[in-house]
Order: structure tokens, then C-alpha cells, then sequence
């Protein structure tokens, strides 16, 4: 009697693995399904999900093409291109693809949230307000709806409206680290740095793993807490010109010249702060750049000996002159490659 063949993996199990964050396995599982089946436009949407989780989005967006080839109609195969477009950054196309997506399901929420963040990152403001609100009707509490509306009220200089959607998606989701993130930036961005400071804070408490996106805007919110409330006041009626296209206005410039003690000295009181500690890698890069600026001296040097006539600079060097200077310029170089490798070896 012949062995009989073990049957394909259930998509059940195969979704549950995407969900516990396992695509590597999701992935085996789905591709053992479309050995026997290469046409399975539901194994394919797994396998789409897992590339994308994976990072691997060329290759999401063809098996998406496939999931599409094999079943026109699913929604969901046409949100999977469009996904994929999306953060291989073709976000015309990406927004082609939800758009019919949108057309063959359009009660989704998360659809429109998606359409309304491609529209965000093409800065079309109020084409993402209007798709947020589609969604918004269909759930009134949709994180994502609700957060991309906010981004685009206040990229319109909408700060009320803005304030509006974000105390709501407080309430909706307190616990999203990217909401306490995407509201820090835009805090810290209005220069009202104590709020911003709690949210940056908040999310780098939820998601530790975003400490490199979220340090320097702390440090920067820290900062900005000692700074006096003429100079924010100032400072902001200069990003808010910059970002209309205008010259600040000589103004702002005098006020920074003003300001140039209180900087100093935000700088002082913050120096010892854990948060403003440096990394290995960070102290030697320090150094390198200190050992790379030492350059600058050479041609003060050469005014300076020529002036009190220690050497004659407009005469050309000798032999051993040039030797010598090959020599130290060598050592020079090899400083600055041990330097770097150090910090390299400190990543």
C-alpha cells in the first residue's frame, strides 16, 4: 500500500503563525499549500502577508499580482498590492490598487485609512481628510482614520481641528505608540516642548525599539524646555513662514542672536542628562571628527611660520620636505581609519 501524502497546512494555522509575528514559518507553510495548488488565491494572500512582514516587497507585490490573477474580484488581494506599492513608495499606483479595492468592498475601514495616509504622503491634504471621514462614518473610532486625518488637519493649519481628532484618538487607542509618537513630532513641531517631551516619552516607554527615532526628538524637546517663551514664540513664527515659503524675517534672525546665551545655557543644565549620554560608537566618532578637524590648522601654520620667517612658504619644498610631508599626512590617515573602525566595532 502506498504512503499517503500529509495534507497541505490549514490557512487557519497559517494566519494564526502571521499573527504571532512567525512569516519565515507562514511562509513554508503557504508555499507547501500552492505546491499542490498554485492557483490558491487565499495561500497566496498568506504568502503576501508573510513577504511583507519580511520586508520582502518586490516579491509581495508579484504574489499579489498572482492573488489577483487567480481571484479579480478579492478585495483583499488588490489592499495586498497596494500595501506593497505603498512601501516600495509608488503611491500613485498603491492608490490605484486600494481604490479598487475600495470599489469591490467599499464598507472597509482600513481601507480608507490607508488611502487617506497614501493621499497624506503625497501631501494631498484634503483628499486624506475626505477619505479619513469615509472611514470615520463606517467607525467612528478608527485609530488609523483618525490619526491621518489629524496629520493632514494640522499639515493644513487646522491646529483646533487637529486638537479635536488627536484627544480622540487618545481616547481611542492610549496605548499606541505611534500615536504618542506621530502627536510628539507634531508638539514638538508647534514648539510647545513640555507636551511633546511627555508623548516622545510615552512612546519610547511602549516601543523601546523605536529609541533611535525617538532620542534625538527628546533631546531636542528637553532642550527647548529651558529656552526662553519669547525665543519659542519666535521660533515658531519662523517654521511657520519657512513652511509657507517665506523668509523668516530678519526678526527671527536677531532673536537668535539674542537667544545664543539662553541656547548655551540650555546646554549646560542638559549635559548630564542620561538621555544626552553618548554611545561608544558616538564618543570615538567624536573623536574622529575632532582628529579630521585638526586640519584647519595646517594652513594657519603655514601663515604663522611664514610671517615670523621661521620658513619661506612661496619656496619650493625639498625632497625630504615633501617626504616628510607624505609621511605625517600617512599618519595622519591611518589615524583617522583607526578611529573609524573603533567606532565601527562599537555598533
Amino acid at each position: 500500500m502506498l504512503p499517503t501524502s500529509p495534507s497541505p497546512p490549514s490557512l487557519a494555522s497559517i494566519w494564526q503563525l502571521l499573527e504571532l509575528r512567525r512569516p519565515a514559518l507562514a511562509e513554508a507553510a503557504a508555499r507547501q499549500r500552492l505546491a499542490a495548488d498554485p492557483t490558491d488565491s487565499e495561500a497566496l494572500l498568506a504568502l503576501t502577508e508573510a513577504q511583507l512582514q519580511q520586508g520582502q516587497l518586490a516579491e509581495a507585490a508579484d504574489t499579489a499580482t498572482a492573488a489577483i490573477r487567480a481571484e479579480a474580484n478579492a478585495p483583499e488581494a488588490h489592499f495586498a498590492l497596494a500595501q506593497a506599492l505603498g512601501r516600495l513608495g509608488h503611491l500613485p499606483r498603491a492608490e490605484a490598487a486600494v481604490r479598487e479595492a475600495l470599489r469591490l468592498s467599499p464598507r472597509r475601514p482600513r481601507y480608507h485609512a490607508f488611502r487617506a495616509q497614501l493621499f497624506y504622503l503625497q501631501r494631498s491634504y484634503y483628499a486624506a481628510i475626505d477619505c479619513a471621514e469615509e472611514g470615520l462614518a463606517l467607525a467612528p473610532e478608527h485609530a488609523d482614520c483618525l490619526l491621518w486625518r489629524a496629520l493632514a488637519q494640522e499639515s493644513l493649519y487646522q491646529p483646533a481641528a487637529a486638537n479635536d481628532s488627536f484627544d480622540r484618538l487618545l481616547r481611542v487607542a492610549p496605548e499606541s505608540a505611534l500615536v504618542h509618537a506621530r502627536l510628539g513630532r507634531v508638539l514638538l513641531h508647534r514648539y510647545q516642548p513640555v507636551a511633546a517631551d511627555h508623548h516622545l516619552t510615552e512612546a519610547l516607554r511602549q516601543s523601546p525599539g523605536l529609541a533611535a527615532e525617538l532620542v534625538p526628538l527628546l533631546r531636542r524637546a528637553r532642550r527647548r524646555q529651558l529656552w526662553p517663551d519669547w525665543f519659542l514664540r519666535s521660533e515658531k513664527r519662523g517654521a511657520e513662514r519657512r513652511a509657507r515659503g517665506l523668509d523668516p524675517g530678519l526678526g527671527v534672525l536677531l532673536n537668535r542672536i539674542w537667544a545664543t546665551g539662553a541656547v548655551a545655557r540650555a546646554w549646560w543644565h542638559t549635559r548630564h542628562d542620561p538621555l544626552f549620554a553618548l554611545t561608544p560608537a558616538q564618543r570615538w566618532r567624536r573623536w574622529q571628527f575632532l582628529w579630521t578637524s585638526l586640519i584647519i590648522v595646517v594652513p594657519v601654520l603655514i601663515l604663522v611660520g611664514d610671517y615670523f620667517k621661521l620658513f619661506n612658504a612661496s619656496k619650493p619644498l625639498t625632497i625630504f620636505q615633501m617626504l616628510g610631508l607624505l609621511a605625517v599626512g600617512g599618519l595622519f590617515q591611518l589615524v583617522i581609519h583607526l578611529l573609524g573602525k573603533k567606532a565601527n566595532s562599537q555598533l
